[in-house]
């Protein structure tokens, strides 16, 4: 019986290693993995179709498929699952003390529309009253490396969205003061995102000042324990 050889793209974890290092194997399939950090994997799929099979950021693939892109179809495998908005960053400087108080701020984020950040400004509305129409927001990420751009997404109406500078990144307005606050902060170092600072702890922290308790509250409220990242395979 001939084998079927699929491409398959993956984040390096505890979850994929026996996938990529042949331990656990497919019937009748082999396996062609390359390891990529996400930011990179899902921009190389939604621009390109890189690879057979590969994790897939969800606000994206709903994005895609939205406008007609029906190359990927969902699995209920779920790679990644977090209470992002306890991963939201202030700057100490700026005084926020309550997520009530980033309205009117100037906030960060990679993308607007990856899956991270989609949850963070949900509960930031429906939890905290933080409208995304009443931040200004600054996008790292430049149209050649975006997921948005690659699905054709349009911010909603009355939402500010500035271009960080491509001399520029989250990290280094948010050593220079030019930056309230960020949604999340990527400077592990891919094709894609361009922050690379390691912020001083005295300089930035958490928004939440005890982020495992509300975690707990947030779930003990919603029973809901986000969900970031699933599998996809070429339709």
């Amino acid at each position: 019986m001939n084998r079927l050889k699929l491409s398959l793209a993956l984040t390096s974890n505890e979850f994929s290693r026996p996938l990529i290092d042949g331990s656990v194997r497919a019937q009748g399939v082999d396996f062609v993995p390359t390891l990529l950090h996400p930011s990179e994997m899902y921009w190389r799929q939604l621009r390109f179709g890189d690879f057979d099979v590969s994790e897939m950021s969800l606000a994206s693939l709903f994005i895609a498929r939205a406008q007609g892109d029906l190359r990927w179809s969902a699995l209920p495998v779920f790679t990644m699952r977090r209470f992002f908005h306890t991963k939201i960053l202030v700057r100490t400087a700026a005084g926020i003390e309550r997520p009530e108080q980033l309205i009117g701020k100037r906030v960060g984020v990679p993308e607007y529309q990856q899956t991270a950040a989609v949850w963070c400004r949900g509960v930031l509305q429906h939890e905290f009253g933080v409208n995304p129409r009443d931040v200004h927001w600054f996008m790292e990420r430049n149209a050649d490396k975006s997921h948005g751009a690659a699905t054709g997404f349009a911010p909603p109406p009355g939402v500010r969205i500035d271009q960080i500078a491509s001399d520029s990144s989250i990290g280094d307005m948010l050593e220079k003061g030019e930056l309230d606050a960020t949604l999340l902060y990527l400077n592990t170092g891919n094709l894609v995102d361009r922050s690379s600072a390691q912020l001083s702890p005295n300089a930035v922290r958490s928004l939440f000042a005890d982020p495992d308790a509300e975690s707990h509250r947030y779930y003990a409220k919603t029973g809901l324990l986000p969900i970031n990242h699933t599998v996809v395979v070429r339709t």
